[in-house]
């Protein structure tokens, strides 16, 4: 009676074993024999390789391989391995039925009668292709950001490098302008011409200073009350010689009556100015450019600028901001520039609370637009602050 109640709990102990194998979905769990052929299925198998326990119970385990692995000879060889030490783990490419593969990892267990004759192996599978993706994703991650800070150490080191020697030649230009009554009449052109080409290089130098401080959080704002039509007016005289190479026609419109602003005064002059400067650059000779100002319901100031330039495509627009990016590859090689002044103006804007964006109905259309909106601090006494 005793050995019967015995073998009734140890049958009772195998079905439950057996119930709780086939339930586990995550992993798949199956039995081969000695020569590697599958004689159980659990259902983590079925979900995770695509076969029903018909269609591969007596089919040998190789098929789960690549034609490379068994073309190697590596199913075999795992069962050998796992016969000598007991058992072995693996980690590869597996095939499913539908022929799509997936990373597995593996863990194959001889078994062997009381007698240490092998009987077959248990093999555990585990789908891990998420976890191998997400540790691939982390390390390209990790990876972009050690390449973004080593671009960010060299363009502050390089900008710093190049600014230098420009400084005094710039100081030299605007002398011997400055007593261009001294020069020969030949020379008084090509003094103007080296001070332009040198403020312009210095330009693109002050971009990328600017590039790397936002990019390292280390541009701060010296706030205060702004006249903003003082300031556009500023950015339209030092824009003058530009406009008037071009002979472009100028029209403003400053309709906003509250147009004091708290900003950082030179940062927002920057921000008009590169507005302006990106109109003049891409309008033809004789070409218009309208600058409007007004304020919204909400008291809000707008700054406005239109031109009847080269135009941008609508798909190209949200490239326009974009660092190192211009609209068209065409127009850097046409019109030249780093693609860094806007990108600088939309980061800058976006300190002081604003917003700023563009629209054209495309190359060749007659009209781009830009505006930026800024809050209007006219009741305010100045004030100073860093974002």
């Amino acid at each position: 009676m005793g050995d019967n109640g015995s073998t009734v709990v140890l049958s009772q102990t195998a079905e439950q074993f057996h119930i709780l194998v086939d339930s586990v979905e995550e992993y798949a769990i199956y039995m081969l024999d000695a020569d590697g052929n599958v004689v159980t299925w659990n259902t983590g198998a079925q979900k995770i390789k695509g076969y029903t326990a018909q269609e591969i119970v007596g089919k040998n385990f190789a098929c789960f391989y690549t034609a490379e692995d068994v073309a190697a000879g590596k199913p075999q060889r795992n069962l050998r391995e796992a016969a000598r030490r007991g058992h072995i783990r693996d980690q590869g490419l597996r095939i499913r039925k539908d022929g799509s593969t997936f990373e597995a990892e593996v863990i194959i267990t001889v078994l062997r009668d009381a007698k240490g004759n092998i009987r077959g192996y248990s093999k555990v599978t585990r789908d891990i292709t998420d976890q191998i993706r997400s540790r691939e994703f982390e390390a390209e991650k990790i990876a972009a950001q050690k390449a973004s800070k080593a671009k960010d150490d060299f363009l502050a080191a390089l900008s710093h490098e190049l600014r230098t020697p420009l400084t005094p030649a710039l100081a030299a230009a605007s002398y011997m302008e400055e007593n261009a009554q001294k020069l020969p009449k030949e020379f008084v052109e090509d003094v103007q011409l080296i001070k332009r080409n040198v403020k312009l290089q210095a330009r693109l130098i002050d971009d990328l200073l600017d590039l790397t401080r936002i990019t390292r959080g280390k541009l701060r704002l010296d706030v205060e009350i702004c006249d903003a039509h003082t300031v556009i007016r500023n950015a339209i005289e030092i824009a003058g010689s530009a406009i008037e190479s071009k002979k472009l026609k100028i029209s403003t419109k400053f309709n906003a009556k509250e147009y004091h602003i708290s900003a950082d005064c030179i940062r927002l002059q920057q921000v008009f100015w590169n507005l302006i400067n990106n109109s003049v650059k891409f309008t033809s000779t004789g070409g218009e450019i309208a600058i409007r100002t007004f304020n919204d319901d909400r008291r809000c100031f707008h700054f406005e600028i239109t031109d009847n330039g080269i135009g941008i495509e609508p798909d190209r627009l949200a490239s326009l901001f974009t660092p190192f990016e211009q609209a068209d590859p065409s127009v850097t090689r046409q019109f030249g520039g780093l693609g860094l002044g806007l990108a600088i103006s939309k980061h800058l804007v976006g300190l002081h609370h604003g917003s700023i964006e563009a629209e054209s109905r495309g190359r060749s259309c007659a009209t781009s637009v830009s505006r930026m909106e800024a809050v209007t601090r006219s009741s305010h006494k100045p004030s100073k602050r860093s974002p």
